[in-house]
């Protein structure tokens, strides 16, 4: 007996689990090559292009954490209430105004925070600790030598590293390079993905609804996300569900794109075809199906491919099923363009904070949630949009197996992290 095309034994043909199909997508992305020189302001987020390392000390001298005196902890080992220190005061040392001279024996000087120590002193003296006499001060307590005091290359040796290749950009690391003098950092490029919308319902924004039409919403959810991870949109199209438009379209998006998203299409009916032509492309192109679908839900109508250089990722037209698939697939896809040292999915344990009842017993399920330490919120807190595809505040999926009982409170989950 012949299968039906629609048929469970046909649809399963090419599903894979999501870490096998992830694993596919990334054995074929090749990190961005082009690099740039950006400005240190301009760079926050970007993926550095080379290792940084220090070629001064930090701090680049030895410098007063506090304001007060600077003096040698040599004068002051005999200090006492009943037998202060004296030393007399000679120069004031403010931040940026050089070391000074050296403080002989018996000498302090008043100095403020930040400001270099001159030579021969050792430690500094907090001025709430002191009696002023004139030009003399007098101390009642010794203190160690360092104290106070905040010494060369404490902080950092020349030589150390502050950000390394495949590094994320961040105002700490930018931060770091700045204090060694650099007003530039060479980063990655940003990887091209377009995006091309498939469906006779669909209706781009800002034109008249048609009867039976709805909205283009992917476009605008998935690409906001494009962009957070760091892509360049090089293209966004919609197209009727029609071959030849959409062979024509793809064959415009690929020869600019390391990445083409589509929506819509990639299920089993007779105007689903995006399968076709992931076909065609690959035999016209170069490249191979990798994956017809994803052994989870929501997301198990996906489509993995590689087109001559381009990764092609075919998404469900509903919302919801397109978000989860990217945010697990394209969110490690594009890291890995993007130049990341690191873009794997991580995995850690959480403590469910609610009650979720509606888990499957025939698939396993993947349900995006807010991670708070390990407090894991499978709805949302407080007003706003219920479904969790469009809100901005969820940051983690709930791994559910098949076959799972509903989930209490206080259960712990697997929690995987994008």
């Amino acid at each position: 007996m012949s299968h039906c095309p629609h048929s469970p034994a046909a649809s399963a043909q090419g599903m894979l689990p999501l870490e096998k199909a992830l694993a596919a997508l990334l054995a074929c992305a090749a990190p961005v090559e082009q690099t740039l020189s950006l400005p240190l302001l301009e760079a926050d987020r970007r993926i550095c292009a080379t290792d940084m390392y220090a070629v001064l000390p930090q701090p680049p001298f030895d410098r007063a954490q506090v304001d007060g005196y600077a003096a040698r902890s040599a004068d002051l080992v005999a200090a006492s209430p009943k037998a202060p220190a004296a030393l007399q005061v000679t120069q004031f040392l403010y931040a940026g105004s050089g070391p000074g001279v050296p403080v002989q024996p018996g000498q302090a000087a008043r100095i403020t925070t930040g400001a270099m120590l001159p030579p021969g002193a050792d430690c500094v003296i907090w001025q709430e600790d002191t009696t002023r006499h004139g030009h003399s001060i007098s101390v009642c307590h010794s203190l160690a030598p360092g104290r106070n005091c905040h010494a060369q290359g404490r902080d950092g040796a020349p030589g150390r590293l502050l950000v390394g290749r495949g590094d994320m950009l961040h105002s700490g690391t930018l931060g770091l390079l700045a204090g060694q003098g650099h007003t530039h950092v060479p980063v990655y490029g940003s990887p091209a993905a377009s995006m091309l919308a498939t469906g006779d319902e669909l209706c781009p924004p800002g034109l008249p609804l048609p009867k039976g039409g709805i909205y283009n919403t992917s476009a605008t959810l998935l690409g906001v996300r494009l962009q957070r991870l760091g892509a360049r949109i090089a293209d966004m199209r919609v197209c009727p569900d029609d071959d030849a438009l959409l062979l024509q379209h793809m064959e415009d998006l690929l020869p600019h794109s390391a990445l083409v998203i589509t929506t819509g299409g990639v299920s089993w009916g007779p105007r689903d075809l995006v399968p076709r032509l992931a076909a065609r492309l690959t035999a016209r192109h170069g490249g191979r199906l990798l994956f017809r679908g994803l052994s989870m839900k929501p997301g198990t109508m996906t489509l993995g491919a590689v087109v001559g250089k381009t990764i092609l990722l075919g998404l469900s037209g509903t919302p919801v099923a397109a978000a989860a698939a990217f945010e697990l697939l394209a969110g490690p896809l594009i890291k890995k363009l993007s130049g990341r040292a690191r873009y794997g999915l991580t995995r850690q344990r959480g403590i469910m904070s609610n009650d979720f009842g509606t888990c499957r017993k025939d698939s396993r399920r993947l349900v995006m949630a807010r991670l708070e330490g390990t407090d894991v919120f499978l709805r949302p807190r407080g007003e706003g949009v219920g479904q969790p595809a469009l809100r901005d505040d969820c940051n983690c999926f709930v791994d559910i197996p098949a076959g799972c009982p509903p989930l209490r409170r206080g259960d712990e989950v697997a929690v995987i992290l994008p």
